[in-house]
């Protein structure tokens, strides 16, 4: 695996002038934001700076290795669970984190399992996790499976929602109910009659149901070591 994380910074003396590493990711971010990984060029970031396309790469030895350094600063908008926060606190601060971090950065979240998130600020925030699930009484190796189960559901459920809404989500015209229903009424009547269930067509209440399921089974295994 091959990662920025692996390799010594290079010397201060003959870097360009007028870059740095911070500018460089902090431009990145900026231009991420507003048009998402396809449209990332180093060759268009060098020109938003004003520096030689060859200059970045004395800070940067890869486009790849970019993106990983802009994937950790967004982890580092995480806030970290207080001293005093019991396990589902945090648990359920940190999803709410991640959900509202997909929507703020959507290049991020669908970079998540393409890139490593391997950075300072990735392991802090996972670090941080463990303690409040290791004083409820779960291994180290059960705290880190169930952290990475529940993330593993935001992400994915985060991933689908940026993606509904980059095509228009609430703001295109409701799909036609009716004419579903007369596809389907005969041969899968059950589909049929959940198209009437309101809490299904409200994202935020989706994202809480499942994340509620996936805070009771921790639950249960919270509970079965007392």
């Amino acid at each position: 695996m091959e990662s920025v994380w692996f390799g010594k910074p290079r010397p201060s003396s003959g870097q360009p002038l007028g870059l740095s590493r911070e500018a460089i990711v902090r431009k990145a971010m900026e231009m991420l934001d507003a048009h998402g990984l396809q449209k990332l060029s180093m060759r268009k970031l060098a020109a938003e700076l004003g520096a030689a396309p060859m200059s970045l790469y004395w800070h940067v030895p890869t486009k790849d290795a970019l993106i990983e350094l802009c994937l950790d600063e967004v982890y580092g908008e995480f806030p970290l669970p207080g001293p005093d926060d019991d396990w589902e606190t945090a648990v359920r601060g940190m999803m709410h984190s991640m959900r509202h971090l997909a929507h703020k950065h959507p290049w991020w979240i669908r970079g998540q399992g393409e890139f490593n998130s391997i950075g300072p600020k990735a392991v802090a925030m996972s670090d941080a996790m463990f303690e409040p699930m290791l004083r409820a009484g779960l291994s180290l190796g059960a705290a880190a499976q169930s952290i990475s189960t529940i993330s593993s559901f935001a992400v994915g459920y985060s991933i689908a929602e940026v993606n509904f809404l980059a095509r228009g989500g609430m703001d295109s015209p409701p799909p036609d109910l009716a004419k579903i229903a007369d596809l389907y009424r005969e041969k899968h009547p059950n589909y049929v009659k959940m198209l009437d269930v309101p809490e299904i067509w409200t994202l935020g209440g989706q994202f809480e149901f499942g994340l509620d399921c996936m805070i009771d089974g921790i639950k249960a295994r919270v509970a079965a070591l007392r």
